[in-house]
């Protein structure tokens, strides 16, 4: 247990943190998690997928599992009506991984969920939809919700950045 437990905890915490923002929260996820994946082990079926995607999706269910307890509202629409024709800007490779994050962070609860579930892990709309209990439509909006946040932010800092 404490071998798989070192190999894993890292990666998982990063998984976790993904998700959820605050580290006391993500340190009590990552034990309920590891004592899911203790108390399932012997269900891990390995013609079904590999053990890491086994225990990352554990994570990534038991962080949504928090976000719920949580109440993050991931149903309301009212801010949800978008521009779609929001382009990619490349200044994004411009930015260091670590302030990427930062702003990706920054993004609000229910869109930045859906952009990591379908960017990050990719997870498609269907699946999203699935486990979070809403709209394909919903999950298809707020990507495109959170990819014009970071865009925002992104032009807000480059613009900074110039002026400097």
């Amino acid at each position: 247990m404490r071998s798989l437990y070192d190999l894993y905890v890292d990666r998982l915490y990063y998984v976790v943190k993904r998700y959820i923002k605050e580290n006391y929260h993500i340190e009590n996820l990552l034990q309920d998690i590891f004592l899911k994946v203790f108390n399932k082990l012997n269900a891990f079926d390995s013609t079904k997928g590999s053990f890491n995607s086994w225990i990352t999706t554990i994570a990534i269910r038991e962080s949504l599992n928090h976000l719920r307890k949580k109440k993050v509202d991931l149903m309301s629409l009212e801010d949800a009506i978008l521009d779609t024709n929001a382009d990619a800007d490349p200044m994004l490779t411009q930015l260091e991984l670590e302030d990427l994050m930062k702003r990706i962070n920054a993004i609000p609860d229910k869109y930045r969920i859906i952009f990591t579930l379908y960017e990050v892990d990719g997870y498609e709309h269907k699946e999203i939809a699935e486990m979070l209990g809403i709209g394909i439509s919903t999950s298809r909006s707020y990507l495109t919700r959170a990819k014009k946040i970071l865009q925002e932010e992104i032009l807000s800092y480059n613009t900074k950045t110039i002026r400097r």
